[in-house]
């Protein structure tokens, strides 16, 4: 918090920000008859692009220019290095009984009781084509007309009251400010959005967005009428960044990229909220542009902080959402919000107009691999070199492949050799061959979740997979896949069905193997799943032995409400031996049948689930002759 200052000499700047600082204190009542001595207080909002100690200073001088308003003391909000309004301050100045005019810039919450002590809370309007001429008229007696202007406030506010120099004729100034800003840091390396693959909805979503913005740049649509803000999700290495930068050599914009990672490296909280603050306020002033804010799940949801941190983390998430809707008023600008963990987000950033687009953007499938191995590998490889790559980057990212890529070229040049299949292969990382005693493990694992799925009546088998080999990235070695008929209301007893389903492949190892093996058990496990679901059943679908609700949104929460109330953990440990002890009665009773579906899986790796039945049907025939 400091008091107005005064400049000693009056600039283009801080008469554009006077004229603008003038009009939303005329409309706070500041110039009344007796504003002075009825202790008025006035809260001017700043613009998101505002620079505040410049705006501070501007006050100051209108203050003490202007008689109306002498007797009116120019404060501004702060917080101090932990991050904390300085509110003491602002109490002390409330008890002086002076008049007050409150700078309040964005991101800053105003406390409830400074509420209640002001007159007018008035936001202050970014700078407007009129405010310039006035200020020109004023400071240099430069005659602007409305359409100079306007062509000038297209440029970041920085930019134009730099060139705006004594001597210096509009013209002149236009041409300065178009130079500089054609060499500015829009990106020019690397792909647009329209060569980009497997991003779907996403680069749809782009496309349209580049269209949008060029009519609004062309004054064919307000920017009501474009989107500005979107969510997007994925795992590691799926190309968010990439994407971003790509979204603004489509739109023909600049990027500022950020993350939350970077806010945090600032220091204390103050200092975290003011890199916040300055991130906002740099893409206001390359307007327009793409703000990028990476990590986004880094900054926490409110309904799960606990402990000494819960205040600290609370304000940054409120501190985020406050620029977050200042920023909603302002036009140029869109926020592209990226995240590995979308349900970690607080719901409060997904709402509509802030970040209410949610877009995840998957693993390359074997289509875009296609694609991803003629850009970053080879354009003109036969076709059949091509499949044999393809095959064996399933679960790798288009970042995975551009790196691969770069070792590949590396390899042949140091090799002076052609870049062949081969020589992909021995580059990429080497796979987990799915062949003898793994396989057969693989296979009785995937029987036991399908003939225990059947007789449970979990759904329609439509098939089970084996893979010959995997990457070695955790990626799944087969699965059984069952068609749930979207048309059923789904009941208590259709939840614990699928619970012993997903128990059935762990307890097919154990009784027809003699013992479990890794994969069936830890994170994103079929144990991990069937924990989660009776979590669900008894805590949110009201399908428990108790009635009542809890709020969880991700797996963590689930694992959070297990190990912190002794009650949930004890139900659902019940359930889940309940349908254990269900499962290994189908599977004991199916031993013949699982083998035979398993071996049968082994050879073939891939099975309808018509010839499943089948088996399972002549196995039961057998029986009972």
């Amino acid at each position: 918090m400091n008091l107005g200052r005064t400049t000693s000499k009056v600039t283009i700047a801080s008469a554009t920000y006077g004229v603008a600082l003038k009009a939303a204190m005329r409309l706070a009542g500041a110039f009344l008859n007796g504003a002075t001595t009825r202790q008025t207080v006035i809260i001017l909002k700043l613009p998101p692009q505002a620079d505040e100690r410049a705006y501070e200073a501007a006050a100051g001088r209108l203050v003490k220019s202007n008689p109306n308003l002498l007797g009116f003391l120019v404060i501004r909000a702060d917080v101090t290095r932990r991050g904390l309004l300085d509110v003491k301050t602002l109490d002390d100045a409330l008890v002086l009984g002076r008049p007050l005019v409150i700078l309040w810039p964005l991101g800053i919450k105003v406390p409830i009781h400074i509420v209640a002590a002001a007159d007018r809370i008035v936001d202050v309007r970014s700078v407007r084509p009129f405010h310039l001429v006035s200020a020109a008229k004023e400071v240099e007696g430069r005659l602007l007309d409305i359409g100079e202007a306007t062509r000038l406030l297209e440029y970041p506010l920085a930019s134009v009251f730099a060139s705006m120099r004594a001597g210096r004729s509009t013209e002149l100034v236009l041409k300065r400010l178009q130079a500089a800003h054609l060499s500015s840091d829009i990106p020019t390396a690397g792909p647009g959005l329209d060569e980009l693959e497997g991003y779907g909805e996403a680069r749809e979503w782009g496309l349209a967005l580049a269209e949008d913005i060029r009519a609004w740049q062309s004054a064919d649509i307000p920017w009501s009428e474009v989107d500005r803000g979107i969510l997007i999700s994925g795992p590691p290495g799926s190309g968010k960044t990439l994407f971003a930068s790509a979204l603004a050599r489509s739109c023909g914009v600049e990027v500022v990229a950020t993350s939350v990672s970077r806010w945090q490296s600032a220091g204390h909280l103050g200092d975290m909220l003011g890199a916040m603050r300055k991130s906002f306020q740099e893409a206001t002033a390359k307007k327009p542009c793409i703000l990028f804010l990476d990590e986004l799940d880094s900054v926490g949801d409110r309904a799960t902080f606990k402990g000494d941190n819960a205040q600290y983390s609370s304000q940054v998430v409120n501190g985020l959402l406050e620029l977050v809707d200042g920023y909603d008023r302002l036009e140029g600008v869109v926020l592209v919000g990226a995240t590995n963990f979308p349900e970690k987000i607080d719901p409060a950033l997904l709402r509509a107009g802030r970040l209410d687009r949610h877009i995840a953007i998957p693993l390359p499938d074997a289509e875009t691999r296609r694609s991803l191995c003629r850009r970053y590998i080879r354009n003109d490889m036969p076709e059949g070199e091509i499949e044999t790559i393809v095959r064996a980057t399933s679960g790798l990212s288009g970042a995975d492949f551009e790196r691969i890529g770069r070792d590949i070229r590396r390899r042949a040049r140091r090799e002076r050799s052609e870049i062949t299949a081969s020589l992909a292969l021995q580059v990429l990382p080497p796979a987990l061959k799915i062949e003898g005693e793994r396989r057969r493990t693989v296979a009785v694992h995937e029987a036991g979740h399908a003939i225990v799925g059947i007789r449970v009546a979990v759904g329609r088998l439509d098939s089970i997979v084996i893979a010959r080999d995997v990457p070695r990235t955790g990626s799944a070695a087969g699965f059984a896949h069952f068609v749930l008929d979207g048309d059923v209301e789904r009941n208590r007893q259709t939840f614990l069905s699928q619970i012993a389903m997903l128990l059935g492949g762990r307890l097919a190892e154990e009784v027809i193997l003699g013992s479990a093996f890794e994969g069936s058990g830890g994170e994103g496990s079929d144990i991990h799943k069937a924990t989660d679901l009776a979590t669900v059943m008894e805590v949110q679908l009201g399908m428990g032995e108790s009635l009542g609700y809890f709020r969880a949104s991700s797996s963590a929460d689930l694992e959070e409400l297990r190990r912190r109330i002794p009650a949930v953990r004890e139900r659902v440990e019940k359930v889940l031996l309940k349908q254990w002890k269900r499962a290994r009665t189908i599977v004991e009773e199916h031993v013949g049948v699982i083998e035979l579906v398993a071996s049968q899986l082994a050879a073939k790796g891939r099975l309808d689930g018509k010839d499943v039945e089948q088996m399972m049907s002549a196995k039961l025939r057998e029986r009972s002759s």
